[in-house]
C-alpha cells in the first residue's frame, strides 16, 4: 500500500512539473512570418454565423472575421498589409492568423475571441531579434524547434502520467473497497 501511495505521489509531482509547459507559446523571428493558432471544437459552423476578433495585448485590433467575412475595419495600422487568415478553414473551426514581417513590437499576448463558442484561445508570441548573421539565425531556429519538441514530449508525459495516476488510484480503490 505504501508503494502505491509513493507511486501516486511521484505521478502527481510529474503532473505539476509539466502543467506549466502546457501553455501555447509561439516563437517568431523579426522579419519572418508566423501562424498564431486559433480553433474551435465546433467544426459544424455556418459561414454567416462566424464572428471572431483577434486582439493583441487585450486592446489592439489585429483582425476581425465578421459574419464569415474578413474585416480590417478599425484595424490597428501596425498590422496593415501584414495579416492573413485562411477563409476556407473557417467552417472547420480554424481561425488561425498568419502575421507577416514580424516586428519586435509584435511580441505579447494575442487573444482570439470566438463569439459563438464559449472559447477564447490565448497565444503568447515571443519575438526573437535576429541580427545579420544568417548561420546564427538557422541555429537559433533549430534550438527553438528542439524546445517545442520537448514541450510536446512533456504534454505526452502529462497525459500518460494522468492515465497512470487514475489507473493506480482506481486500482487502489477496488482493492481496498
Amino acid at each position: 500500500m505504501a508503494g502505491r501511495l509513493s507511486l501516486c505521489i511521484i505521478y502527481l509531482f510529474i503532473l505539476l512539473i509539466c502543467k506549466a509547459s502546457l501553455q501555447v507559446t509561439v516563437v517568431g523571428f523579426t522579419g519572418d512570418s508566423i501562424v498564431l493558432p486559433c480553433s474551435s471544437s465546433n467544426n459544424d459552423l455556418k459561414r454567416e454565423e462566424i464572428t471572431v476578433y483577434w486582439r493583441h495585448n487585450s486592446s489592439r485590433n489585429v483582425y476581425n472575421i465578421i459574419n464569415g467575412k474578413d474585416s480590417i475595419e478599425g484595424q490597428n495600422t501596425a498590422y496593415k498589409n501584414r495579416v492573413e487568415t485562411f477563409p476556407e478553414e473557417y467552417v472547420k473551426g480554424n481561425f488561425s492568423l498568419k502575421l507577416n514581417n514580424l516586428q519586435y513590437t509584435d511580441g505579447g499576448k494575442y487573444i482570439c475571441y470566438i463569439t459563438k463558442a464559449l472559447q477564447n484561445p490565448t497565444v503568447e508570441l515571443l519575438i526573437k531579434v535576429v541580427f545579420v548573421f544568417q548561420a546564427n539565425k538557422q541555429e537559433t531556429r533549430e534550438t527553438m524547434q528542439r524546445k517545442q519538441d520537448q514541450n510536446g514530449l512533456c504534454l505526452f508525459s502529462f497525459l500518460f502520467s494522468l492515465f497512470i495516476f487514475c489507473y493506480v488510484c482506481e486500482s487502489h480503490e477496488i482493492s481496498t473497497g
